[in-house]
């Protein structure tokens, strides 16, 4: 392909710019909600280059084993941005695309990341996906994932979330690999450290904002926040 980097060239990701990456998610529904800032660096998850494009972004990096992506759309890619790097990888992999697609992002010490996925498809894929977010390396960074209509992150012990409620205004707050225990002030029902948060527990559920911010505060464990524009209960 014209202009694409192949696989073995790592080196030539030194003119990548790390600073704020997206990664555009390659399920069946194109994405619905971006993030606020601009990106500096957008990586697309195999069918994630058409999502991209379609909303009017340059792609610097396509990853997966491509089988979604539109061969004459990555071959048109490749000849207008002679820089654009491509990762394919084998079907029979151990990692899923996304998961791919964030180790490479994480690789280039990135300042902030930001997921964005349309959702839809596979529940399997969907839960695997935000699981992810909730991976001890990708919890300690800037990540925020956009699926769908939901804003979500994840923190694990001694980190704190600020959350602003223009993001959404319920609050579901999901411990994952074991409980956990938060704190958390700006909520209708706020959480104390004395409360176990249990995995699969519905304890977290449809919380409320009542101030504009919210803080979460991880004393132990890991928890995925999960913020959801809908209907307050009051």
């Amino acid at each position: 392909m014209t202009g694409a980097v192949s696989d073995e060239s790592s080196s030539e990701t030194a003119h990548l710019d790390a600073r704020c990456i997206w990664i555009i998610d390659g399920g069946p529904n194109a994405p619905r909600r971006l993030p606020p800032n601009e990106p500096s660096c957008v990586i697309a998850v195999d069918r994630g280059l058409a999502h991209a494009l379609r909303s009017g972004l340059r792609p610097h990096v396509v990853v997966g084993d491509f089988d979604s992506v539109d061969p004459g759309m990555l071959a048109r890619a490749g000849e207008q941005w002679p820089d654009l790097i491509l990762r394919r990888h084998p079907p029979d992999k151990a990692h899923s695309d996304l998961d791919l697609a964030l180790s490479f992002a994480w690789g280039l010490d990135p300042d902030q990341i930001a997921v964005v996925s349309g959702a839809g498809g596979r529940i399997d894929h969907l839960l695997t996906s935000v699981g992810l977010l909730a991976r001890p390396c990708y919890a300690a960074l800037r990540l925020v994932a956009y699926v769908s209509d939901s804003v979500v992150r994840a923190a694990t012990a001694a980190m704190a979330m600020e959350l602003n409620a223009n993001d959404g205004n319920l609050l579901t707050l999901l411990a994952v690999g074991g409980t956990a225990r938060v704190q958390t002030t700006g909520l209708r029902w706020n959480l104390s450290a004395a409360m176990p948060l249990r995995s699969a527990a519905s304890l977290g559920l449809s919380n409320e904002f009542i101030e504009p911010t919210a803080e979460v505060r991880v004393a132990a464990g890991t928890v995925l926040a999960v913020q959801t524009h809908g209907k307050s209960l009051s």
